[in-house]
């Protein structure tokens, strides 16, 4: 078993301030099983760590966003004990669009450090998969899913039936895995995988 990270998108309207609308559409970090067969994590294994400055892998300020780490939603999924398994440190945070006080529209941005980057793309496949099915989960189940290149790197698209999008992508030859939950028609989730992805292109 180990643990995955997500952010459920439970309404597509939130009408509170930034964090309150991160904490009412993130689900209980939980555990789910990213990969058949994979081993629980061991006692012996250091605590996940987390570390707000990898946000800073993300390129908000060209995609016209603001991100704002959340520390309560961070340390409530690394409580889980099967995160250690695979992963190093974690930050999530809120990203809002610059120009918009009280947003409707916003992103969960989940960036990971793994402790193995040469997780393999079937081990990647079921940590995209069960993100999905759980962000999906209250908004209607998923609908489908999708990949492009951006910046020649592959992102994969999922979708959900109330219209949300979550994207993922890695970086930094695997080590970094970014997974968000984007709500909203403006697909900021596109724009800010867009913009990170051109800042990281040699």
């Amino acid at each position: 078993m180990t643990g995955l990270l997500i952010a459920a998108c439970g309404t597509t309207r939130p009408t509170s301030s930034a964090s309150t609308s991160a904490g009412s559409v993130a689900a209980s970090a939980a555990s789910a099983t990213a990969s058949p067969g994979t081993p629980s994590a061991s006692p012996s294994l250091a605590a996940v760590q987390a570390d707000p400055s990898l946000l800073d892998v993300l390129t908000a300020s060209p995609a016209k966003l603001n991100v704002t780490y959340d520390p309560d939603t961070t340390a409530s999924v690394m409580a889980d004990p099967s995160v250690a398994g695979d992963l190093s440190a974690l930050a999530i945070g809120l990203a809002t669009p610059a120009a918009q006080a009280s947003p409707q529209e916003f992103v969960i941005a989940n960036v990971a450090r793994l402790r193995d980057p040469t997780k393999s793309d079937a081990w990647f496949r079921s940590w995209r998969d069960t993100y999905d099915q759980a962000a999906c989960e209250q908004a209607g189940g998923v609908q489908g899913n999708a990949e492009t290149q951006m910046s020649g790197q592959t992102v994969y698209i999922g979708s959900c039936r109330n219209g949300a999008l979550t994207y993922h992508v890695r970086l930094e030859d695997g080590s970094i895995v970014i997974s968000m939950t984007s709500i909203g028609p403006s697909r900021l989730g596109e724009r800010l995988v867009r913009a990170t992805l051109a800042s990281s292109a040699p």
